[in-house]
C-alpha cells in the first residue's frame, strides 16, 4: 500500500498498512512460501524524526527500508514532515525473491533476522532519479485495481527493481551511523550488516568499549577482529570508536541540554578538556559553537 503522509507531531504506522498488499497466494505456492513485510519510507522534505525511539535526520529523497509488520511510531521533532510510505508484503520463493533476495544481501539479512523487532537501513545522497521514478511507478500502480493478477505481479516486479536499485552503489548511499541493523551474528552476514552491527554495538557501549571486549562479544579473536574492522571501516577499531563518539557528541549537543562535562563523561572521555580538544580538532569548532549553530531546541526557544 502506498500513501503520502504529513507528520506534525506523531504518527503510528499500523499493521493494517499491509492488508492491501498481502494478497492470498495460490494453493500450489502457499505451503512453500515465506512472507516478509517491508516498508519503504521516502522523505519528501527535510525532517528530524524519532523512529521507534531512535533519532533519524532526513533530507529530501532520503529513503528508509524498514522490516517488520509491527506498529512503528514516527515522531516529528521540527517543522511538519512529508513522507511517502510504501508497505509491501513479499513472498518467497517467487521470481521477486530470486531478483531481490538472491542478489541483495541487505534484504537477505533483514529477512533472516525475522520480524519480531523492526530494523531499518537508511539511504542518503540518492542523486539519480531512477529510484524516485520507481517510487512514482509503485504509487501509480497502487491507484489501479490490485485484484488484477497482472497488476499485482507488476507491483511485485516494480518493488523488486526498486530494491535492486537501492543495492546499486550502496556503499556510497547507506548511512551506517543512522541504520539499525539486525542481529549479533557477524559470521554469515554481509559486509554491510557486519559494519552496521559493529557500529550499533559501539554506539551502545561508546563509554567503555575495547577491542578485546568487542571481539569477544562477536565471537572473534582480537587480532582477526582488528583486521576485520580495518577492512570494513577503512580505519582502525580505535579510529572507528573515536568517529562514533564525535557523531554521538554532535547529536547530544544538538538535541539535549546536557552540559559539556556530562557529554564527555557519557562518551568515555577522561575529562571535558580531552573531549573539547578532540571535538575542536575533528569539527574545526568548539562544542559550544556547534551547539549554538545546530541546537534546534535552543533556536526554537528564541522564536
Amino acid at each position: 500500500m502506498a500513501k503520502t503522509i504529513t507528520i506534525t507531531t506523531e504518527l503510528i504506522l499500523e499493521t493494517t498498512d499491509f492488508d492491501e498488499t498481502n494478497q492470498p497466494l495460490s494453493p500450489e505456492t502457499e505451503s512453500n512460501s515465506k512472507c516478509f513485510h517491508i516498508r519503504l519510507i521516502e522523505s519528501l522534505t527535510t525532517c528530524e524524526l524519532f523512529l521507534n525511539g531512535h533519532y533519524v535526520s532526513l533530507s529530501p529523497f532520503d529513503v528508509i527500508m524498514l522490516s517488520s509488520d509491527q506498529p512503528v511510531t514516527l515522531k516529528n521533532l521540527t517543522a511538519p514532515a512529508q513522507l511517502r510510505v510504501f508497505s509491501e508484503c513479499l513472498h518467497a520463493p517467487t521470481p521477486l525473491n530470486m531478483v531481490v533476495v538472491g542478489d541483495n544481501p541487505m534484504v537477505h539479512d533483514l529477512m533472516n533476522a525475522g520480524e519480531h523487532e523492526p530494523h531499518y537501513i537508511v539511504y542518503r545522497h540518492l542523486t539519480d532519479q531512477l529510484k524516485h521514478r520507481y517510487f512514482d511507478l509503485l504509487a501509480e500502480i497502487e491507484c489501479q485495481n490490485l485484484h488484477d493478477v497482472f497488476l499485482s505481479y507488476q507491483r511485485e516486479m516494480a518493488a523488486g527493481l526498486l530494491l535492486t536499485e537501492l543495492l546499486r552503489n550502496h556503499e556510497q548511499t547507506i548511512s551506517i551511523s543512522d541504520s539499525d541493523f539486525p542481529g549479533t551474528d557477524l559470521h554469515h552476514a554481509s559486509a554491510d550488516t557486519q559494519s552496521g552491527l559493529i557500529f550499533n554495538y559501539l554506539v551502545l557501549h561508546s563509554q567503555n568499549a575495547t577491542l578485546q571486549g568487542t571481539a569477544t562479544h562477536f565471537g572473534y579473536d582480537k587480532n582477526y577482529f582488528s583486521r576485520l574492522c580495518r577492512k570494513l571501516f577503512d580505519k582502525s577499531f580505535t579510529g572507528q570508536l573515536a568517529f562514533i563518539r564525535i557523531e554521538l557528541a554532535k547529536r547530544m549537543l544538538a538535541l539535549s541540554n546536557k552540559t559539556i562535562e556530562e557529554i564527555a563523561f557519557e562518551l568515555g572521555y577522561k575529562n571535558s578538556s580531552s573531549f573539547f580538544a578532540v571535538f575542536k580538532r575533528d569539527m574545526s569548532m568548539t562544542p559550544n559553537d556547534y551547539r549554538a549553530s545546530h541546537g534546534y531546541r535552543r533556536s526554537a526557544s528564541h522564536d
